[in-house]
């Protein structure tokens, strides 16, 4: 494999606990939320918070909602599911949430979202995403193409998305070598055991340190080969996976008693 970049990341840095907000961008879909802790830890990390329509109505219907998710700062879409009770709701706080509609049917919401963030950032930010992808088929797909569509460049110049759901994390690796921190002396260990490498998009020839089953200049394709359902070993920090073309990693959350309920 060619010399490539290298790539540091630190995603258990989303899910710590903060005195002060971080700078990354809080996107919530319209998508069933039971993230329990991790939401009210992103909610107050996140520097930005933006629901694409029909996630306002999620953000409100969680059975712990009043006085904890109220300052949203952003609704946008085609706002064919935004309630007029929850745009009541947000546009009637002491710092009320602006409301975008974009009609445009060539674009998702998701997308919508992802561009009007971009644009007040041009410099480029993080976009944690919360949106299960265990529902309908089409809908998960759409949700893992867009971390391809909006992550062509080979740098991550815009900033990285993560797409989070209540029983994992999931983010695009680009070509390169990544070093990815899973545990970190003196954090709180949010990540479980599993994890995947998905070449979803074109065959891949992947090396892996760290994993129960690595491999080493191995090939990987939808219909082939796949790495899922790999295990990071107890005594790893730092899983290393160098990829030759883009390829999905996920890693399971940590569960925590209670969180779906929350």
């Amino acid at each position: 494999m060619s010399e490539q970049q290298t790539f540091e990341w630190r995603p258990a840095k989303l899910l710590q606990d903060y005195n002060v907000p971080q700078e990354f961008a809080l996107l919530i879909l319209n998508q069933p939320l039971r993230l329990g802790s991790n939401l009210r830890k992103l909610w107050k990390n996140s520097s930005m918070r933006v629901a694409a329509d029909g996630g306002a109505n999620r953000l409100h219907d969680l059975s712990s909602f009043h006085g904890k998710f109220s300052n949203l700062q952003l609704i946008i879409g085609d706002l064919d599911s935004l309630t007029p009770l929850v745009r009541n709701f947000y546009t009637s706080q002491p710092s009320p949430a602006t409301i975008i509609h974009d009609p445009d049917q060539e674009s998702t919401d998701f997308g919508k979202a992802i561009n009007w963030i971009r644009k007040e950032h041009p410099a480029g930010i993080d976009i944690v995403a919360l949106g299960g992808i265990g529902g309908r088929v089409d809908q998960g797909l759409s949700q893992l193409h867009h971390l391809y569509r909006f992550q062509s460049d080979p740098a991550y110049a815009q900033g990285r998305i993560f797409l989070l759901s209540g029983s994992s994390l999931t983010f695009l690796l680009k070509a390169g070598t990544h070093q990815i921190q899973v545990r970190d002396d003196g954090e709180h260990d949010v990540f479980g055991k599993h994890v995947g490498i998905i070449p979803l998009k074109e065959p891949s020839i992947i090396s892996t340190q760290g994993l129960e089953w690595d491999v080493t200049d191995w090939q990987t394709e939808i219909g082939g080969q796949l790495s899922t359902s790999n295990h990071v070993l107890p005594e790893t920090q730092v899983v290393q996976i160098k990829t030759d073309k883009d390829v999905l990693f996920t890693i399971a959350l940590k569960q925590v008693d209670g969180d779906d309920h929350e």
